[in-house]
Parts: C-alpha cells; sequence; structure tokens
C-alpha cells in the first residue's frame, strides 16, 4: 500500500513539473509574441527569427480535388492519357512549378477526356494549423516554395496569405514572384513583390493553432493561467507534506537517541554494584 502511494506522489510531482514547464514557456512564449506585436504592430511577431501564425484559410490543403483536362497533362500520349485509371499519376505545369497528380476519377464527355486529382503534397497546410515561417533571402527563392506574404487590397489594407510561389517573374524592372494556392483553381491576381514578404515556410504542427487561439479567449486565459498555478500549488502541497513526515520521523528518532543515551550516561554514573568483602585466613582461639 505504501509503496502505491509513494509511486502515486511521485506521479503527481512529475506530472505537475511538467505541466509547469510546458506551460510556463508557452506564456513566456506568449508574452515575448505579444510585447514585440505591441512594439512593431505592423509586422508579425518572431521568436529567435520563426515567426508563429495560425492557418485560417484552406487554401494550402491536400484534401480539395481538382478537375484536369487532357490538354494539362505533361510528357504523356494522347494513348497514354486514354489509359489513366484511378489510382495512377500524371503531371502538370503551374508556372514553372511542376505537380504531382493522383487520378481520383476518370471524367469521360462529348468534348473529351478530364480527370478529378489530388494532389499530395509534403508541405501541405491545413485549417488551423500552426507553421512557422522563417526568415527569406527574396533572391534566392524559387518555384515551389511556400512564402507567407502581405497582399494589397484596393484600398491598401494588408492581408496575411501563405501561398506557393508558382513562377518567379520581373515586374517594373524588379523580381517578383506568382503565386498560388494549392487547393486554388488559379493563380493569384498580383505578383509579390520582395518587400511585402514575410518569410519562407518552414514546418507546422497540426490543429495547434485551434488550441492557440482558445487560449486568447477568456476561458482558455483561465486555464492558461490556472492549470500552472493549480499544478504548482498541488506540487508544492504534496512536497511540503512528504517533508513533513519525514521530519516528524527524524525527531523521533532523535528523541529515542537522546534517552538512549541518557540511560547509558545514568548507568556510567552509578558504577558496579558494591560486593560482600572476603575473610583473610586470620582469627583467634579462645584456650586456657
Amino acid at each position: 500500500m505504501k509503496g502505491n502511494v509513494k509511486a502515486l506522489s511521485r506521479a503527481v510531482n512529475v506530472i505537475g513539473v511538467v505541466l509547469c514547464v510546458v506551460f510556463g514557456a508557452m506564456l513566456l512564449f506568449n508574452m515575448v509574441i505579444i510585447v514585440k506585436g505591441l512594439v512593431n504592430p505592423d509586422w508579425p511577431p518572431s521568436v529567435f527569427g520563426v515567426t508563429p501564425m495560425v492557418v485560417k484559410s484552406g487554401s494550402m490543403s491536400s484534401d480539395f480535388p481538382h478537375e484536369v483536362a487532357a490538354d494539362e497533362i505533361l510528357d504523356l500520349t494522347e494513348e497514354q492519357i486514354l489509359a489513366l485509371k484511378a489510382g495512377d499519376t500524371f503531371k502538370t505545369a503551374e508556372g514553372d512549378y511542376v505537380v504531382t497528380n493522383v487520378v481520383e476519377t476518370v471524367i469521360t464527355s462529348g468534348s473529351g477526356v478530364s480527370f478529378y486529382t489530388m494532389r499530395p503534397v509534403a508541405d501541405h497546410i491545413e485549417t488551423d494549423d500552426l507553421i512557422f515561417v522563417g526568415k527569406a533571402n527574396a533572391g534566392e527563392l524559387k518555384a515551389g516554395q511556400v512564402i507567407t506574404y502581405f497582399e494589397l487590397d484596393e484600398n491598401g489594407r494588408r492581408t496575411v496569405v501563405t501561398h506557393r510561389i508558382i513562377e518567379v517573374v520581373e515586374n517594373n524592372g524588379q523580381i517578383a514572384y506568382r503565386t498560388k494556392g494549392d487547393a486554388n483553381t488559379t493563380a493569384d491576381r498580383d505578383a509579390v513583390a520582395p518587400e511585402l514578404i514575410i518569410g519562407v515556410y518552414k514546418g507546422r504542427v497540426a490543429k495547434l493553432g485551434a488550441l492557440i487561439m482558445f487560449l486568447q479567449q477568456p476561458w482558455g486565459m483561465i486555464i492558461f493561467i490556472g492549470v500552472p498555478v493549480l499544478a504548482f500549488m498541488v506540487y508544492d502541497i504534496l512536497h511540503r507534506r512528504k517533508n513533513s513526515k519525514k521530519g516528524g520521523r527524524i525527531d523521533e528518532l532523535e528523541a529515542e537517541l537522546a534517552r538512549l543515551r541518557e540511560r547509558v550516561a545514568q548507568a556510567e554514573n552509578e558504577g558496579p554494584a558494591p560486593s560482600a568483602p572476603e575473610g583473610d585466613g586470620s582469627g583467634e582461639t579462645a584456650g586456657d
């Protein structure tokens, strides 16, 4: 029974420490983001050169089917195209970016044959993902890379967009980038100028963005602050109780040791018990 209690106490301590570390790191991370956002509200804040962002659009999803006409297919003969079936792959081009398509459905009509396809990519991005954007050297970007940038509307208002570069072009004598969302059917209207680029996509954590958004709500903030505080309090109570038990046992042992020392001292002071004297063998005899 005692072993189970000790194991449970140890597990609670470990969980408490882990929660404190995790939520403490998240709190520090959020504080840095908030402070940087207040200092420079015109640019997304970063930590150690990496900008975290929550994805609220499905324009880079890999789950969106595309319709592809036969004349868009690269490097296949007409006979090979007509022989394509579900599960086969072929390539198409979007600007300079070559896309691999996986056939889902073959569509035959009076105008010819076309296909519904999926385009699985390793760097697809889904709604509510938390993505990480690193610094970009605009002169080194190329077709196929995913970038995050500011898109300007007619009134000059900026929206943050993450899309793939499909072509590097020249715009008014300067380099620019044509972009497109993987799930979109058409390219973006305007080429992206280098000064509008926030960074290049580095990776993602699936659905963590939804948690980040929740933590910014009132209930989320309560949990965000309350859980580590509660975990610390539980850890502290258990730690104090454990130390208190140890302290009480030590006091008992010290008291017992003091009593033993006192008895030994008393025994030494009293000395050995006196013994009866022995005769010396001499005596007087009455006689005449």
